[in-house]
This record gives structure tokens, sequence and C-alpha cells, in this order.
């Protein structure tokens, strides 16, 4: 009677840890590592990331870029409990992690947006791309965000959120600059910056690459007032992108100067810098002065304004139709 070959540990036989604790383990994946010899928090954790890829080349759609991004063995460390934090100068702070999916067309439009939080494990999906929605998911997931930005942000406040259900052809109102030492009372409608957002060959785009230039454009509206009457007004436009992931941070992108008339709507464009990874709003303030100001003149009117969503993240090769 021929014997029997040893049969392979499973999480079945109790030999191993559960690795489907860990968000992005499935139940496969976890059969997978303890065949392949992973079999407590510990083995998973002393391993790199291009290690366990190497061990699961069978797994259809691993790879140590997304055993990196999900935290495999950070986690793996933390329920073994032998993993320090993630900062050990500040044991107060933790990460909130989530993996995004979109799904493309061919044209570059999102069809389908899909979002993880990993610590959960919770998925969400909607169809197309609503900037407004991913940002609630995210702050939903962040509790102590809105509390603590006020504190901790050293420059001036971010423009608040507009509801989902907003128009993003129309600019949101944004916190407009301090008027009261502003030599003319104008009424609101004096001045106005309609799309704003960045462009890619004069077309509006939601989406960069890392390392790739920006170029913002918007438009330029000065309509007449009883109160400041003048063919032409000279401008000064400063444009940044405000990070909204919770950081604060605000990215320069540019100043340009120049002249709009009295009635005429007036596209102004101008090149930016490369931005990191992120999801960005764009925000423009804009003074207006009297035609051939000095540079010690006093603006006649300032606003600032708030434009559409940028997201900067890798950009999939997009296949080449075919035809039949």
């Amino acid at each position: 009677m021929t014997p029997r070959e040893p049969r392979k540990s499973t999480s079945a036989d109790q030999t191993g840890d559960d690795f489907q604790k860990i968000a992005g383990i499935g139940q496969a994946i976890e059969r997978r590592l303890h065949e392949a010899g992973i079999l407590t928090y510990q083995d998973l954790a002393a391993r790199s990331p291009e290690q366990i890829a190497a061990r699961l080349t069978d797994v259809a759609g691993l790879s140590s870029a997304r055993i990196t991004s999900q935290d495999w063995t950070g986690q793996a460390g933390r329920l073994a409990g032998s993993a320090p934090p993630p900062l050990p100068s500040e044991p107060d702070q933790t990460y909130a992690s989530f993996h995004i999916e979109l799904l493309l067309d061919v044209d570059g439009s999102v069809r389908r947006t899909k979002v993880r939080h990993l610590k959960s494990g919770q998925d969400e999906a909607w169809p197309g791309w609503d900037e407004g929605r991913l940002i609630a998911l995210l702050r939903d997931h962040i509790p102590l965000l809105a509390p603590r930005q006020p504190a901790e942000a050293p420059g001036p406040p971010s423009s608040a959120t507009p509801p989902t259900d907003q128009a993003e052809a129309a600019a949101p109102s944004g916190s407009e600059m301090e008027t009261a030492q502003l030599p003319v009372s104008l009424p609101s409608s004096f001045l106005r910056i309609e799309n704003l957002g960045l462009t890619r060959e004069g077309q509006r785009s939601h989406r960069y690459a890392p390392g790739e230039p920006t170029s913002i454009g918007f438009t330029l509206h000065v309509t007449p007032a009883s109160t400041l009457q003048a063919a032409a007004f000279d401008f000064t436009a400063d444009i940044t992108a405000s990070s909204e992931l919770g950081d604060n941070q605000r990215q320069p992108l540019g100043t340009v100067q120049g002249a709009v008339r009295t009635g005429e709507p007036l596209l102004v464009e101008l090149p930016g810098p490369p931005l990191p990874r992120g999801l960005y709003r764009l925000e423009a303030t804009v003074a207006i002065y009297p035609a051939d100001h000095t540079r010690d003149s006093k603006p006649l009117h300032s606003r600032r304004r708030t434009g559409g969503f940028v997201q900067v993240a890798d950009v999939p090769a997009q296949p080449v139709p075919t035809r039949s």
C-alpha cells in the first residue's frame, strides 16, 4: 500500500495565522501563502513585497507594488505585535490608506470609480467620476480631519468643498479677500472668475501624470460699475493648488499679470510646474488695479475663487481601437 504524501498546511489546519485579517488578502491568496511556506504573521512581516510577490507569481494581478500599497507587511507586523508605529517620532499618527481604481474608456474618460478603505475592507463604487463623492468618502474615514484643520493650517484657509450635486462648470464661491481697506466699494458682480481649471491642448483636463507640466486656464470678467468707470484695468492673478487629502499642502502654480477691458471676457492661460501625486483643487486670487498702475498702487478690488478638482496619478496605457 503506497503511503500518502503529507498534506500541505492550510488555514484549515490551524497551523497558519489568519491572513484574511489583512486587508487585500482573500482566501485564495491566504492558501497560496501557506503553501509557499509563509505561515505566520511574523513570516509575512519579515519578507519584502518583492520576496512575497516572487512566491506568488501564479496569482493573476498580484505585484510587489500592490503588496506595498496595501501594506501587507505592516499589517502583518501589527497583528504579530512586533511592528513599530509607522512614524516612531510621532506615535500618535496613523495612516488612512485607500485603494482607488478608475475604469477608463478609450478616450480617457472615467467610466467607473471604485474605492477600497484598506483598514476596514469596505468597498464603494459608482459610475463615472464624482469628485465630491470621492472627497466625502475619504473624509468619512478621517473623522478628526475637519476639527484639526483650522488649528494646523499655517496659511489661509481653503474654500469649503461644494455639495456633491453642484456642477463643476459653475465655479463654487470661494472665500473673498478682505475688502475693508480697498479704496473703492464695488458690488460682488464687478469681478468674476470662471472655469478655473487645468487644461491640456486647450481642453479641460482632470487628470495629470506625475512630472507632467501643468497648464492653467480661466476666464476673467470685469463688469461696468457706477462707482468705478473705466474702459480697462490691470490685474494680477496668483494660482495655487490645494491638497484635498487632509495634509493642507498648497502648491504655487504661477502668477500672471495683464490688462482686461470692461465688459469683455478675457481668457487667461499660463504654464505651471508639475504637481506631486494627489488630489487637488485649484484656487485663483485676482487683484484689480487702475490701468498703467505703479508698483506701490493699492488694488481697487480683490477676489478669491476655487475651481475644479485635479488628480495627479499614473495614467495607465490605453488600448488602441482597431477597425473590424
